[in-house]
């Protein structure tokens, strides 16, 4: 019986050309900790989910931070139109510090690069459009918090 399971398993895989992946496997490569680096972890109350004004999720944008460099980083990663090119952002400031901010029509996410922030509070923020531009989604932290290193 477990050889006609595994013959027939590997027949489906060979005519369909699919594999049963796990989300979280499949997700891995776009984790905010690899888009932002070695070292970075993320940062706690530094998730925020994606939203549009109806309350329908596109993303996650997450504040990431390196206790080595004391450098922030922010991801937004999309969970809507993934691997289809939409206008994707992340922003980040730091108080009385640098700004840095990436929009542009990605596929996968957006990264701002890492700032300077130990011991600072800051600001984060990310959003995305549809593909044809007719709903925005916007998820952050609008007011400083996370102020410590």
């Amino acid at each position: 019986m477990l050889t006609r399971t595994v013959i027939a398993a590997a027949s489906l895989l060979v005519t369909t050309g699919f594999a049963a992946v796990p989300a979280q496997a499949a997700s891995a490569p776009y984790s905010p900790e690899r888009i932002c680096g070695p070292g970075f972890h993320r940062v706690k109350d530094g998730h925020r989910a994606i939203r549009t004004h109806d309350g329908d999720v596109f993303g996650h944008v997450y504040l990431m931070y390196s206790n080595r460099t004391g450098e922030n980083c922010v991801a937004a990663v999309k969970t809507e139109f993934v691997g289809e090119r939409t206008i994707v952002g992340a922003s980040l400031e730091v108080r009385g510090g640098a700004r840095s901010e990436d929009v542009r029509n990605y596929r996968f996410y957006a990264e701002t690069g890492h700032l300077r922030g130990a011991w600072k509070c800051v600001k984060y923020s990310g959003w995305m459009r549809t593909p044809d531009g007719r709903e925005e989604a916007w998820g952050g932290r609008s007011s400083w918090g996370n102020c410590q290193g």
